[in-house]
């Protein structure tokens, strides 16, 4: 497996990634609760980033590494080469799902409809909880 451009982290700093994880998740829910239409692609952006720094305190935490690839994909094969027989294969379509998902919410020109922002907030609320299952069950 081919993991792109990693750079080694102390594990302890996994907490850090943890903590913005959940600010990031925190503000797409508030954002979910006032969300207008025009919000989709704000609230899509946020939960990508959620979902980065989730699977970034992941990799920090079971094998000192992280992602730092250009094409933010390639964390999703860094998180397996982490956990190894621990990734789940639904969390990892999600987190997949919500990576591909980056260029086009960000950058893309596409504008996302405040349902599309959700769909992105579902599978990153379930990935986050995941998360937080596995960081707590740590090395």
């Amino acid at each position: 497996m081919r993991l792109g451009q990693t750079k080694q982290e102390e594990r302890s700093r996994a907490i850090g990634y943890q903590a913005i994880a959940r600010s990031l998740l925190d503000t797409a829910r508030g954002l979910d609760t006032i969300a207008e239409p025009r919000y989709g692609n704000g609230l899509g952006i946020i939960c990508v980033h959620a979902a980065i720094a989730y699977t970034d305190a992941l990799t920090i935490a079971y094998r000192g590494l992280k992602s730092v690839d250009g094409d933010h994909t390639r964390a999703a094969e860094v998180l397996v080469h982490a956990l190894g027989q621990r990734a789940d294969d639904a969390q990892l379509r999600r987190l997949k799902r919500v990576l591909n998902a980056k260029s086009e919410v960000s950058y893309g020109g596409k504008y996302y409809t405040l349902d599309e922002g959700r769909e992105l907030f579902s599978d990153v609320t379930r990935y986050g909880s995941w998360a937080e299952e596995m960081l707590l069950g740590r090395p």
